[in-house]
């Protein structure tokens, strides 16, 4: 187990697919509009996109091994806060507006190709695949605080390299793949991973003393639950802890943190439900 992160290529095997996605998109889009030629400028973005990507992973993690002891739980608390506040956005978002994103990279396209500016596509391909790799790093960061670096690049990159070839059998015509499904189901998990996450970020902070005493109530573990390190099967305790933040002996606030984090995620969700309704209500009238 201790060989390989499921959190982490679960994560690269998704962002690694929207990657794929948006590229497709804008591939597609330029050969629907007759503008081929302008394939290598959006190449030349995905590959830069991608550089930066692995340069800014190495700075990341080369900047992360430099902590120690509080300093270092006091960075891993909150790069994995972050961490699971910007996944959890991420997922929300996706859910709400997935539908937009092909006809908004389009209409970036037109206007592009209108201006016959390649440097406009190339900075469209760039973006749209930084942004992704941004984010992976950010959330693989978040992971690395609760597994093994090592780990979790291997994890990573085998995510990564999957996901590629599912995309590239996928656009062939050779699988077929039920995308909407697929990310449905992935959005769950991470959303429970994201949840896991915020609770051991939490974690951090406790070992630092900022909630107080350690032998006071709310960091005093409750109870001790099956899977403990000590257990023969303490590898799935691992297992779980690293994708879903389990804990064998969790305390008040850890419980209380993991309930909270399920209370804002319901409450930003319906906010922007309400938000989207009122939207579409309101282009309806217009349109009226």
């Amino acid at each position: 187990m201790a060989l390989f992160s499921f959190a982490s290529f679960l994560l690269m095997l998704r962002e690694t697919l929207e990657a794929a996605l948006i590229v497709s998109i804008l591939i597609a889009y330029l050969n629907k509009t007759n503008a081929p030629k302008f394939k290598k400028d959006v190449w030349i973005g995905i590959i830069a996109a991608v550089a930066a990507s692995i340069i800014g992973a190495v700075l990341f993690v080369n900047f992360l091994g430099e902590f120690e002891g509080d300093t270092e739980k006091l960075f891993e608390g909150i790069v994995m806060i972050f961490a699971a506040a910007m996944l959890s956005w991420m997922i929300i978002w996706m859910m709400r507006n997935a539908h937009m994103i092909k006809y908004e990279l389009q209409a970036k396209v037109d206007a592009a190709l209108e201006d016959q500016d390649r440097y406009a596509l190339m900075t469209l391909a760039f973006i749209a695949v930084f942004r992704e790799g941004i984010e992976s790093i950010l959330l693989l960061g978040g992971v690395s605080a609760t597994e093994p670096q090592s780990t979790v690049l291997f994890s990573g990159f085998l995510g990564a390299i999957t996901a590629t070839a599912i995309a590239l059998l996928f656009f062939r015509g050779v699988i077929s793949l039920d995308l909407k499904k697929f990310f449905n189901i992935t959005s769950v998990l991470l959303i429970l991973f994201a949840a896991g996450l915020f609770a051991h970020g939490i974690h951090e902070f406790q070992e630092l003393g900022w909630f107080g005493p350690e032998d006071s109530f709310i960091n005093t573990p409750l109870f001790v639950l099956p899977l403990s390190d000590s257990a023969e099967v303490s590898q799935l305790g691992a297992l779980l802890r690293a994708l879903f933040g389990y804990q064998d002996k969790p305390t008040p606030l850890e419980i209380f943190s993991y309930l909270f984090y399920w209370v804002a995620i319901y409450f930003v969700n319906m906010k922007i439900k309400e938000a989207s309704a009122k939207k579409q209500q309101a282009t309806v009238t217009s349109s009226a």
